[in-house]
Formats: structure tokens, sequence, C-alpha cells
């Protein structure tokens, strides 16, 4: 049983016990992880796993040994296969050892269930953060291999599902709506990511767009981010029949979401994309 700080005080207004500051004491996580959270993080995210199937709708996994550095000398494999929908995989921290092209430590992502499939995401090394990416399916494949030179602290990723969308590397291409032209159906959530290389901007041109009509655009409506990740510049949520202008994005990545509700069912939209 829990009793409130004012409990069985024998001074009004005053807490039960007054904890006496001292300065020279580090209290909490202040100061970095206790030796407990490195052993509660490793087993609720699976970090001393190094190659294993994922098959729940969504959940984490890191590096092996995280928040500590990973082990020299390392591949590791992450099979994801999801019961539906695809694959969305997002990274909330990432630091491998730096390298020219990434030719010592690196993270590839492949869309789909082997090293023969097609790469989502080519070598990625370093400190940053990395692009959402979508499979054109149910499976996904991550792999991370190290080598024998200086380590660091590794990554940390989720995933879930989506019921579509994909990621779009392809120099040009067109981006439409299920069903489109026809009606789209209902409870949807589609996430289209379009990656560009290093250098190179995106082109965005709405060819036909309608959705429904509410202000706020508060059920089915379309949202736009200049980047990769839900935290990018908002570039603007349109619904109904609105006017969206050309756009180029910032840097190397756009994001488009799509949601819709239970009712009320258009055509969706059309919108083609370039890279230059």
């Amino acid at each position: 049983m829990h009793y409130g700080a004012y409990d069985f005080s024998n001074t009004a207004g005053k807490p039960t016990i007054i904890p006496i500051p001292n300065g020279s004491v580090p209290i909490g996580q202040r100061v970095g992880l206790s030796n407990l959270d490195v052993k509660k993080i490793n087993k609720l995210y699976s970090c001393n796993d190094c190659s294993t199937v994922l098959r729940n709708p969504g959940g984490h996994f890191c590096s092996y040994n995280y928040p500590h550095s990973y082990p020299r000398n390392i591949t590791c494999l992450w099979l994801i296969q999801t019961l539906q929908g695809k694959v969305f995989l997002s990274f909330h921290v990432l630091d491998l050892q730096s390298s020219p092209n990434c030719s010592s430590d690196y993270i590839r992502i492949y869309d789909g269930s082997s090293r023969k499939s097609q790469i989502l995401l080519d070598k990625c090394c370093g400190a940053g953060q990395l692009p959402a990416v979508v499979a054109s399916g149910n499976t996904m494949l991550i792999e991370f291999v190290s080598d024998e030179d200086e380590t660091a602290t590794g990554f940390m990723a989720s995933y879930t599902h989506v019921k579509c969308g994909g990621t779009f590397t392809n120099t040009s291409g067109t981006i439409t709506t299920p069903n489109f032209p026809k009606k789209y159906p209902p409870n949807q959530t589609c996430l289209w990511i379009i990656s560009a290389p290093p250098g190179n901007k995106i082109s965005l041109t709405m060819i036909s767009f309608e959705l429904e009509d509410i202000d706020g655009c508060r059920y089915d409506r379309l949202l736009l981010y200049d980047g990769s990740q839900k935290s990018s510049p908002l570039i603007g949520t349109f619904c109904g029949k609105m006017k969206i202008p050309p756009y180029t994005s910032t840097g190397k990545f756009l994001r488009i979401e799509f949601h819709t509700d239970f009712a009320f069912q258009h055509s969706g939209f059309k919108m083609d994309y370039s890279i230059k």
C-alpha cells in the first residue's frame, strides 16, 4: 500500500519526511545509466540477441550490448516478419564507427528475407539519425557488421507495420492512394518515404487530389514532411480539394502520410516525384 507525502505528518503543510540535500552525492540517472538500467534495457529491447527473428506486430531491438560498446568482428541479422501489412522501421539512436564509404562498421537494410533481396538502405555508419524505411511487404532484413577496429555504442530501432506505402529510391516515380482513381478504402494508414542520393533534392507535383472535406482535416488527410521522420518539418496537412503547389525538399528525404477514417471515401490522390 502507498501513502501520500503528507500522510502521518505531525506538522501541518509539511511532508512526513524531508530529504537533506547533499550536492556531493549523485541522485537518479543524472550522470548516466546504472548497471541495473543497462540490464533492463538489454532485456526489454533484446540487446543481447545477435541474429534473431522478430515476429510481433511491433517492437524494439538494438545492437548487441547496447548501450555499451558492441563487440568487434561480428555480423548480426534481424529478420522482421509481421503477419500483415508492410514493415515500417525507425531508428532512434545511431552511433557506429565512422569510415570512408562505411567500409568498417555499418548497417544495411534489405526489402525481403535475405541478403539477396533489394537493398532499401545501403551501408550506413557514423552518428546521427537514419531515415525511416518502409518495406514492400511484411518482411525486412537488417544487417549489422563490425570489423576488428574501434567500436561504439551501436543503435536502437523500433518497427511496426502499415497497411500501404513504400520506400522510393528511383530517380522518378508516381505515388497514388490505394485503388486510385476509384475510392480509397476506409481505416487506412499509408506511409511513403522518398530517398535521394546525398546532394540531391526531391521535387513533388500533385496531379490529382480529392479527400473527405472537413474543417481542420480531422478525418481523411494527407501530411507532407520535409524529411523522413515524424519530427521533420511539416510542409502541410491537406484534405478536401485543396490546391497543393509543387514542392522541392531542402534535403534528401520526403515523408508522405495518408490517413483515413471509417466513412466518406473519395478518389484520393496521385502525385509525381523526381530526384535531381
